[in-house]
């Protein structure tokens, strides 16, 4: 059998009885009889027809697969390819698995909506791996690797041991267990443990026992080793690791945890096939057991396999965060990783998580301790800052994993004065307005929420006039600061009054303050100020939390989001400045000069809208309206805006007519 070339990739292809055979490499037969050694393969011109058709395919795949000489990475295990040399049509048969790559991409199935059309973004769920969240999907045990003949390689002495210990008693896997092949070795391997497809396979096997023996050696730098590790893709690659590492921690002679570390680092990101998953799930289970430092860590690799395989794997290399909670004590607890994530008014809440939590679960725990609604209700989500613009908050979405976007995060951190922000961070704020009762509204809702309303207005959101802007302010003054200061009109100190100056310049919007340009109106803010803050002397503040949140919520734009930009009209062509109102149910575009509404479209009337990066466009049925805003970070905050409502709309409706 000859080698593979340095671009391809081994990837299996399972097919039934019923449908055509595909065998190793990639060829396609139909209902093909078993080999008997008198079969000769395809003339090569019957395959150099194909391949101007296949040109595409083939550079789509080889771009994603790291072991394409195209495929541009960082340095890993995966450079310097070796030289093997195929005919042309081999090394086209050999392609064509590439072109199957695609199906180890996680299934999803689209939900149908039954009223109307759906906009631009689909409502998907993911298809579950497994009934049992410790069980492999069928099919999935077949073993790796196969001859291009579909005939099965021979096993290497691991691959035997493992083989015959599925028909073994307890005494007898005991007994196999203390071989020498399947324990702890100081010495580096001199060939691989698994067989292997290719010479250039068994060269990059070799490279990751030299990865493990140098990290075992020195085991300070997890980070780097295991980011190495992780640009394998290929099955028998993964395999092969997977095989190394369960001998490196068993029977050891002292006990090495840099092996455990990192069993534990690559679990969420790749798991095994075949045998080896098999042994990999017995190890664990009879380490498990131990009282030692191993076998904590056996149970730790438990929980986190449980939870890959039920929620899926992940997708970006480990962040900082997680590597140095890996190197400490993650079996501890039951979560091992933890981060502040901040909360209107500048308080904050410590929330844990681990390797596998997505985004979902983490604002579920966040509500569970702060005692809020869930996010479907509230409209709350979970804000991260910008890694490229300071200052500018994106909202995360709720299936990605958490150490994914810390990772992304520290990827593409940029520094600001020449200082790196150490930990990514995250804001638990509101992001959708929603109609719903008071009644379910808890005080810390109410606290959170009129304490966002407050900095937007702060920050010239709502618009408002001076009288209730001054009764506002003075609310939450009383709220936040308590008491008024004893003054005294005809009689000001100067202490009291520098202090009053303060507390309005903090809970008076700047807009409304610049109105008091002569000292008489601003020695008549001053007075209005302190007597209506003095008015609401020790009431308690879960009551002017919610006075201020209802008496904003009869502003006309109340629950809505304002973005500005510029609006082409349809008449004449001119473009106006305008300020665009998002609601649940509908886009209202406002002229910014004159507050005279120009054109207004319900949410469930557009069929596709899209923006980037300066601008968004929307269409309904054939009408389609284009506008212009100020940056991209707007663009972008209003397509998920729109999505998200667009989205829960037809979600809310759909059940609606269900229970109906």
């Amino acid at each position: 059998m000859q080698s593979d070339p340095p671009h391809s990739a081994s990837v299996r292809l399972r097919s039934n009885s019923n449908s055509n055979k595909i065998m190793r490499g990639g060829m396609v037969r139909k209902d093909t009889p078993p080999y008997d050694g008198s079969a000769t393969l395809p003339s090569p011109r019957h395959y150099n027809s194909m391949q101007s058709r296949l040109h595409d395919s083939m550079m789509t795949s080889a771009s994603r697969d790291p072991l394409s000489p195209g495929c541009k990475r960082e340095p890993s295990l995966l450079q310097s390819p070796s030289k093997h040399g195929k005919r042309s049509w081999e090394t086209l048969i050999d392609s064509l698995a590439l072109v199957g790559f695609t199906d180890a991409l996680p299934k999803q199935k689209c939900v149908k909506s039954s009223i109307g059309k759906l906009p631009t973004y689909l409502v998907t769920e993911q298809v579950p791996m497994t009934d049992h969240p410790y069980e492999l999907p069928p099919g999935e045990e077949e073993d790796m690797p196969m001859s291009p003949l579909n005939q099965p390689e021979p096993l290497t002495e691991f691959e035997k041991l493992l083989e015959k210990m599925k028909f073994m008693g307890e005494s007898q896997i005991k007994q196999a267990l203390s071989s020498p092949t399947l324990s702890y070795s100081m010495k580096p391997l001199s060939q691989p443990l698994t067989n292997l497809s290719s010479p250039y396979h068994t060269s990059i096997a070799m490279r990751i026992n030299k990865t493990l023996h140098d990290f075992a050696d020195d085991p300070r730098d997890l980070y780097n080793a295991s980011r190495t590790l992780l640009t394998l893709t290929s099955v028998e690659l993964v395999n092969e690791l997977y095989s190394q590492l369960l001998k490196q921690t068993h029977r050891q002679s002292r006990e090495h945890l840099a092996y455990w570390h990192v069993l534990a680092t690559v679990i969420p990101f790749m798991t095994p096939k075949g045998r080896v998953m098999s042994y990999l799930k017995a190890h664990l289970d009879r380490y498990s057991e131990q009282k030692t430092n191993a076998g904590r860590f056996a149970g730790y690799c438990i929980k986190v396999l449980k939870r890959s395989l039920a929620f899926g794997k992940r997708q970006h290399h480990p962040c900082r965060l997680e590597i140095e909670a890996t190197c400490g004590k993650p079996y501890l607890h039951s979560k091992p990783m933890s981060i502040p994530i901040h909360l209107p008014g500048g308080d904050y809440q410590v929330t844990g998580f681990d390797t596998v939590s997505n985004v979902a679960e983490v604002i579920r725990d966040l509500e569970s301790q702060l005692g809020i609604r869930n996010c479907r209700w509230s409209g709350y989500t979970l804000f991260m800052d910008d890694p490229v613009n300071p200052g500018v908050k994106v909202p995360i979405n709720h299936s990605a994993k958490l150490c994914d976007v810390i990772a992304k995060w520290e990827a593409n951190i940029k520094p600001t004065n020449n200082q790196i922000p150490q930990v990514i961070g995250l804001t638990y704020q509101k992001f959708l307005y929603l109609s719903s009762q008071h009644d379910d509204i808890s005080p810390v809702e109410y606290r959170l929420s009129a304490l966002q309303l407050h900095k937007q207005a702060m920050d010239g959101m709502h618009g408002m006039e001076m009288e209730l802007a001054t009764c506002l302010g003075a609310v939450m003054a009383q709220a936040v600061e308590g008491n008024c200061p004893d003054y005294s009109p005809t009689k000001p100190n100067n202490d009291t009054v520098k202090v009053l100056s303060d507390f309005i310049e903090k809970y008076v919007p700047p807009n409304i303050r610049d109105r008091c340009k002569d000292s008489n109106s601003k020695q008549q803010l001053l007075k209005d100020f302190a007597e209506i803050w003095s008015k609401f002397r020790d009431v308690s503040s879960q009551m002017l939390f919610q006075k201020y949140y209802m008496t904003v919520e009869r502003w006309k734009y109340h629950k809505s989001t304002l973005f500005t930009g510029l609006y082409s009209h349809p008449k004449d062509g001119l473009k106006v400045a305008v300020c665009l109102n998002v609601t649940e149910t509908r886009l209202t575009i406002i002229n910014a000069d004159t507050l005279v509404i120009m054109d207004a479209v319900d949410l469930d009337k557009i069929t596709k809208f899209g923006g980037y990066p300066f601008s968004i466009t929307l269409r309904i049925n054939n009408k389609i309206i284009s506008i212009m805003l100020v940056d991209k970070h707007k663009c972008y905050l209003l397509t998920e805006l729109l999505a998200s409502y667009c989205r829960l709309t037809h979600v809310v409706t759909r059940e609606n007519a269900a229970s109906n």
